[in-house]
């Protein structure tokens, strides 16, 4: 299983609409019906077997810090938790004994035998103070160009080897979070700007569409209902590409590149900023310049689709200073 891209014939969009159970709360984790399970084919209960392990689960390099002096990671929100053990306690008796150890096999082989919790949110949780303000649709683009640039721009300091080789780290790091930051962009201006495209995550993200509201906050959810999805995006960990892929597909109609260029870079990322610059056996990681280069490189033609695609389904942005139109 590619965890990186997880799509295509594995998403769990494919599934019907009967695949969900009744007392599912998709904004929390993903609960298959069982009287469904039991007579779905074997590659429909393999994803389903995986989106509820993903949707529980997550890599402890994404969510729970590394002691580099004992070599592991602090479950602090609990574990870590083996997929062979959540997996056979959820399935086993429903679905085939040697499907489950074929889906158990994937997250071993993927991540290992020890994984994290993931934490939710409150889903209204939306804090101003790191929000976004996006006014025009080519705003994004021209905001990744430009901290790729300044980023890039450090590698030209001279002074210590030492400090070189940290501010090459540096760099590499600042350009996967540009590449996140760009996505969020995208989808912030789209849903801001766009009641259409409001409206389609609402129905057609079963984050939302399946969401449970009693009918005596109706109204109250209704008023707040653009405040509700831009919290989702604020909370969303933008490098988790099974949530983000969805969402541009599903909600915003724009069909993302593969991702998987990005697999190694994130996990370089990953140790350099929660493991002080080196991996999980304590080598120092090391980034050249021409690794620099290529991450850019497929980041400015992962962007340059995106703005492709939205250059196919909306209108130019107006001049800043166009009043509008003539007025009579």
């Amino acid at each position: 299983m590619d965890f990186d891209d997880p799509y295509g014939d594995s998403d769990i969009s494919n599934l019907p609409p009967e695949a969900w159970a009744k007392s599912c709360d998709p904004s929390q984790s993903f609960e298959p019906d069982d009287f469904w399970l039991r007579h779905a084919t074997p590659e429909q209960q393999a994803v389903a077997m995986r989106a509820w392990f993903l949707s529980r689960y997550c890599d402890p390099a994404h969510e729970t810090p590394y002691n580099g002096r004992e070599g592991g990671h602090l479950f602090v929100n609990g574990g870590p938790y083996n997929p062979a053990d959540e997996l056979s306690e959820r399935f086993s008796g429903i679905v085939d004994d040697e499907l489950i150890e074929e889906v158990v096999g994937e997250f071993h082989s993927g991540v290992g035998d020890q994984w994290a919790p993931l934490r939710w949110g409150a889903p209204d949780d939306y804090d101003e103070d790191f929000g976004l303000e996006v006014i025009a649709r080519a705003q994004p683009l021209t905001n990744l160009n430009d901290r790729l640039r300044q980023a890039k721009a450090v590698l030209n300091l001279a002074g210590d080897p030492q400090a070189k080789q940290l501010a090459e780290r540096l760099v590499f790091g600042a350009a996967i979070a540009a590449l996140e930051t760009f996505l969020w962009e995208v989808a912030h201006y789209l849903i801001d700007s766009d009641e259409d495209v409001l409206r389609d995550v609402v129905t057609k993200l079963p984050v939302f569409a399946q969401e449970q509201i009693k009918l005596g906050d109706l109204f109250k959810r209704l008023e707040g209902l653009k405040s509700h999805v831009m919290a989702y995006l604020q909370n969303l960990v933008w490098h988790r590409w099974d949530q983000v892929v969805p969402l541009y597909k599903v909600g915003l109609g724009i069909q993302l590149p593969s991702m998987k260029p990005f697999e190694a870079a994130l996990v370089k990322r990953h140790d350099i900023v929660h493991r002080s610059g080196h991996d999980k056996s304590g080598n120092p990681i090391t980034v050249t310049a021409q690794e620099i280069d290529e991450l850019c490189a497929e980041i400015e033609k992962l962007a340059k689709s995106v703005d492709a695609s939205l250059q196919a389904k909306y209108a130019p942005d107006p001049p800043l200073d166009d009043p509008g139109g003539d007025l009579f």
